[in-house]
């Protein structure tokens, strides 16, 4: 971290805490905490960067273990053979076919962590439906956090490093 104060730390922990709702709630906007943080110029980049992509981490592993619990589930269970029990419009067989496409990439050892890492740094695929995704494949939970966390880091400490270069604009 850049220095050692209070203010530092306190950015830190209240970063880790936003970044675990922007995980989880979509609307809650992780990039715009950065760029504004760096307006402020109060502290510094790297406690920011580093505090939300813990966070966010944090949030996508409980997504991802959310799924991996829910396909268990009693009730999912129940809905997986009422669905088979009905006939499919073509809509909708195209987009089980789609699903299980996507499913079987993100499973892949190939295709999985490198299309994780992507949505971590660029947000293409969305790294919320990644997380659901790779939550229902039998992808292992540590590489894929270790993947979501060197990814957001890197796209947090990026979008920070340029939000400095425009707050002399502000100034």
């Amino acid at each position: 971290m850049s220095g050692t104060g209070w203010p530092d730390l306190v950015a830190f922990l209240t970063s880790i805490g936003y970044g675990v709702a922007s995980a989880i709630f979509p609307v809650v906007n992780a990039e715009a905490y950065v760029v504004l943080s760096q307006v402020s110029a109060t502290i510094g980049a790297l406690p920011i960067a580093i505090g939300l992509a813990l966070g966010q981490t944090v949030g996508k592993l409980a997504l991802f273990y959310s799924v991996r619990a829910g396909r268990e589930s009693r009730f999912v269970r129940h809905r997986r053979a009422r669905a088979r029990s009905k006939p499919k419009g073509r809509a909708r067989q195209r987009f089980d076919a789609a699903v299980a496409w996507l499913l079987a990439l993100v499973g892949t050892k190939r295709w999985g962590l490198p299309i994780v890492l992507v949505a971590a740094i660029f947000g293409i695929p969305p790294l919320y439906a990644v997380a659901l995704l790779a939550g229902a494949t039998t992808m292992k939970a540590h590489w894929f956090g270790l993947m979501v966390l060197i990814g957001r880091a890197t796209r947090f400490v990026l979008i920070a490093e340029g939000s400095l270069n425009l707050s002399g604009l502000f100034h």
